[in-house]
Order: C-alpha cells, then structure tokens, then sequence
C-alpha cells in the first residue's frame, strides 16, 4: 500500500469535541496532518484544542446543509465521529436525537463531500457494530430508538455516494471520554494493557473498542489505498498490538480485503 492521504494533506473531523473526536483530532496533529475541526461550539473548541498548530477550529453544524458545506472548501479528506446516545439521554436535548445526528447530518455531510468530490481522498464513517445485527440480541436492545437503523442507512449512503470510503465499526467504547482534558493531556492517555486489536469485514464481533486505539486504527486507515472501499469492525484485545506503526496496522487492514 502507498499512502492516499499523507501528513500535511487537510482532513475536516467531524464531532471533534466528542469522545472519539477529540482523540482523532489530537492524533492527527501529532501525525503531522492540518486539521479541520468542525464543532457547534468555538468556545469549546477553544477550550479542548487551544491556539495547537495545522488546527482549525470551525463552527458548522451538519444538521445545515449550508453551514457544514462551506467548511468543506479545500479539505482533502473527511473524518466523521459524530454520534448520539443510543437511549434518550440530556445529549438529545436540541434536536440531537439519533435521526438528526446519524441520518440527516451524515447525509449532509456526505452531500457536501460529493459537492467537492475532485478534491475529496478519502471519506472515513465511524459506525458502530451490531449495524447489520440490528435485530439480534443484544442490539435489538440499543437499536429501540432507531440508531443503528440510521447508521446504517448513512452506512449505504456513503457507499453509493460515489466518494473513496472506509467505515469503520468499534465495539462498545472505552478509555474516556476524556472530553474535560486539554490537548496535550490527551496525548498522554494510554490504553492500558488491552493495546491490540481484533479486526473482521463482517458483522461477527464482540466487545469493546478504546477510543484510543480506534484513533489510531482511523489515523493509519486514511493513509492506506487498501482500506478504501472496505468496512472493518474492530475490538480491543489484551496485548501489545501494533502501537503507532504503520506497517503493522497495514498488515492488519490487509488481512481484511
């Protein structure tokens, strides 16, 4: 595999003050990536991130079409980690429920990609697992508000969309959120002694996933030609795993084609 995006190339992340967002965000900086960060808040923004280098922080929000589409000039590549709460939570207050998060902004989102397609590398979707086992136990349970219903549904979206894609599907998440920590805090934070990783094409696995490791597994997908096209689900697992090492997360990711 050669590279499709590289360090230096501009990647709008998409829920960067969020869980798996902000980890994203900080991991593509360190990776030597400029960054565009889209929140709803700039103060928030702000706060998380501070005045870091290659980062722009921009306020757009994916539920209009407009806003989210303007902060798309010039992006070389899309990173999105929005997401809700699966059951009713404070987090839906505002019209944040699962419809207009994983349904209508992703689709917003993945129209303003189209809009800019000759620019576009590659679009990576943070999913979920349990998307096509939405009717089996126990994501029947999580699905009783509809959220993978929709994740799915952006799932299928993004891939006739026409856009170089990956989707990404993690387990339940871990390590964090550490939506109270500053940047270079955050680069600091480690997953403990569950550091590698269990990967499949299909559906099949359990588990959880840290939101650490699954920046690093978005971080390395966008920069592999091999991982476009494809739909991985992924699960922490006790062990060393590949770390930060490019060339084992690229055995990892072809062992999926």
């Amino acid at each position: 595999c050669s590279a499709t995006l590289s360090p230096g190339d501009l990647v709008l992340v998409t829920g960067s003050t969020g869980g798996v967002g902000q980890l994203v965000t900080a991991n593509l900086l360190q990776k030597g990536f400029r960054v565009r960060a889209v929140t709803r808040s700039e103060e928030r923004g702000k706060q998380l991130f501070g005045e870091a280098e290659n980062l722009e922080v921009v306020v757009a929000d994916q539920r209009d079409a407009e806003s989210i589409s303007a902060a798309m000039d010039g992006v070389d590549g899309v990173v999105s980690c929005s997401g809700t709460t699966a059951f009713p939570s404070k987090r839906w207050d505002g019209n944040n429920g699962p419809e207009m998060t994983d349904k209508v902004g992703l689709h917003n989102l993945i129209d303003a990609a189209k809009s800019h397609s000759d620019k576009i590398k590659r679009f990576l979707l943070v999913s979920s697992t349990g998307v096509v086992r939405r009717k089996q136990f126990p994501f029947v349970i999580m699905n009783a508000f509809g959220v993978l219903d929709y994740k799915k549904l952006s799932e299928e979206y993004l891939e006739g969309s026409g856009l170089p894609y990956t989707i990404v599907r993690p387990g339940r998440l871990t390590d964090g959120p550490y939506t109270s920590y500053d940047l270079n805090t955050l680069l600091r934070a480690t997953s403990g002694s569950r550091k590698n990783v269990e990967m499949s094409r299909d559906d099949v696995l359990n588990g959880e996933m840290s939101r650490i490791t699954l920046a690093e597994a978005v971080s390395q997908a966008i920069q592999l030609p091999c991982t476009e096209g494809m739909h991985v689900s992924m699960m922490s697992r006790e062990g060393e795993g590949p770390g930060s090492q490019s060339n084992l997360w690229e055995e990892l990711y072809q062992q999926q084609q």
